[in-house]
């Protein structure tokens, strides 16, 4: 019966060849990108801008709930801000374009984990760190830490290998482990530039990640030390204060944190590498993290003779990731397309004349709106990046009183702390499931104080830093 029943919940040859025709059509964009930024050839634009509206017709049927209700909704209304406008053909192929940066960062960016899941790090992570791993204090802050670390180039893939580290621990309140992997993952957003968030604000403002990665990195400190004393895990109380880890001798030990070295070491590499690239090329940031995505990790694995594993983790990306992605993708395209096409409209030129009338140019209140803005759209279950695409390509910073750092900061950093409290991102539902816990539990009713508060620091900290 088991056996038979296995056999039925299997996806049929049919959904199974869809799914991996949607990798190799998404793979396409994003190498076609990649093309585009080396080449510069307006025929391979074209081609790429017909095949982003061949993966949306071909994928947008067969998404459902809310995100093909906003993806349909986005598109009817940017293809009726564009016809209205009488946007030329030119101007629809690049609209079409807008966020294909974002899709090159979700086909490349999680390359950037094959050297983390071939090297076995996890369990000398596990080892090395369960001695301290009852402890209230050291648990909430290393879950923090790490998941902040792993996350940079990880992504979402660093919250199951940390929930899984943390099963090493007798401490198990669902509410303390739930937000330290939370706020250490959603401040990597504020500055790593493996994010699709990073990708798009760097792709529309003019700037360099450099210019800002010092400023980011300094509110993510102040994030976690919020989160931390929010907490307040040093409260608890663990029944058993003795450690259940187990050493098999001090040899095997030193082994475990040679690794550990080892991980923390490629973690620098990765993102150190790409801002020795981006400071000495004149290319972008997406390309960049493109190209060191495809070439580092096989040199890494080539190095420590992980060929076939690798080999085999490109298959399972492109082939089973890629697919997985592939409603976030298209909400991604349409949502570029939309912003797009309110840019082409004029509808900006509105928006800067309305803030600018109320508030003076400049003010720290206009930094609170559109602040306001994106969370508040967050916690009603729409997507961050439908407004901060539309925020930053509609609006020049410069036309508001910002400088384009300040402006980048405030978008990323918002973006992040919506993804706290939003019942739509994929941190809060993958943790909702891992931890068996009410969805807005884990989203909104948790993190509402630390979201409030950092919603109050964020603009004040980017006047107080002057830039």
């Amino acid at each position: 019966m088991r056996t038979h029943l296995a056999k039925q919940d299997l996806p049929s040859p049919f959904v199974q060849k869809t799914s991996k025709a949607q990798g190799i059509a998404i793979s396409f964009l994003a190498i076609g990108y990649v093309l585009i930024e080396l080449f510069n050839l307006a025929f391979l634009e074209n081609l790429v801008s017909i095949l982003i509206i061949t993966v949306i017709i071909g994928i947008l049927p067969r998404m459902n709930g809310a995100v093909k209700n906003i993806s349909v909704l986005l598109l009817v209304a940017g293809i009726t801000f564009m016809i209205y406008y009488d946007a030329t053909l030119q101007q629809w192929l690049e609209s079409v374009r807008s966020n294909l940066t974002l899709v090159a960062i979700f086909l490349f960016s999680p390359l950037m984990g094959i050297p983390v899941r071939t090297g076995n790090y996890v369990d000398s992570l596990k080892l090395v760190f369960s001695k301290n791993m009852n402890r209230p204090t050291f648990f909430f802050l290393g879950t923090t830490l790490l998941t902040h670390v792993l996350g940079t180039v990880l992504n979402v893939g660093s919250i199951s290998i940390v929930h899984e580290l943390s099963k090493a621990s007798k401490i198990k309140a669902a509410r303390m482990v739930a937000n330290a992997i939370n706020r250490g993952f959603i401040t990597t957003v504020f500055w790593s530039p493996y994010f699709s968030a990073m990708a798009l604000i760097l792709s529309t403002l003019p700037l360099k990640w450099g210019s800002i990665v010092l400023y980011s990195i300094g509110l993510a400190v102040i994030a976690n030390i919020v989160s931390f004393l929010i907490e307040k895990p040093y409260k608890l109380r663990v029944q058993d204060e003795e450690s259940g880890s187990i050493h098999d001798g001090n040899n095997l030990l030193k082994k475990e944190k040679r690794k550990v070295v080892e991980l923390f070491f490629l973690l620098f590499l990765m993102i150190a590498g790409i801002l020795v690239v981006e400071m000495f090329t004149a290319f972008s940031m997406t390309l960049i993290i493109c190209l060191f995505s495809l070439i580092f990790p096989i040199i890494w694995c080539s190095g420590k003779r992980e060929g076939t594993s690798y080999i085999k983790e490109i298959h399972t990306h492109i082939f089973t990731g890629t697919p997985r992605m592939k409603n976030e993708i298209v909400l991604f395209l349409i949502a570029g397309f939309f912003s797009s096409s309110i840019v082409h409209s004029n509808i900006s030129d509105f928006l800067v004349d309305g803030v600018n009338g109320i508030f003076p140019e400049g003010s720290i209140a206009i930094a609170y709106l559109l602040s306001a803005l994106i969370v508040i759209s967050a916690v009603i279950g729409l997507h961050p990046i439908i407004v901060v695409s539309i925020l930053a390509s509609s609006i020049n910073p410069s036309m508001i009183g910002f400088s384009p750092e300040f402006y980048a900061v405030l978008l990323l950093s918002s973006w992040g702390i919506s993804n706290t409290i939003s019942p739509a991102t994929t941190v809060n539902n993958i943790l909702a499931n891992l931890f068996q816990s009410d969805l807005m539990d884990v989203s909104f009713r948790w993190n509402l104080k630390f979201a409030l508060v950092m919603f109050m620091i964020i603009p004040l900290y980017l006047k107080l830093i002057g830039i």
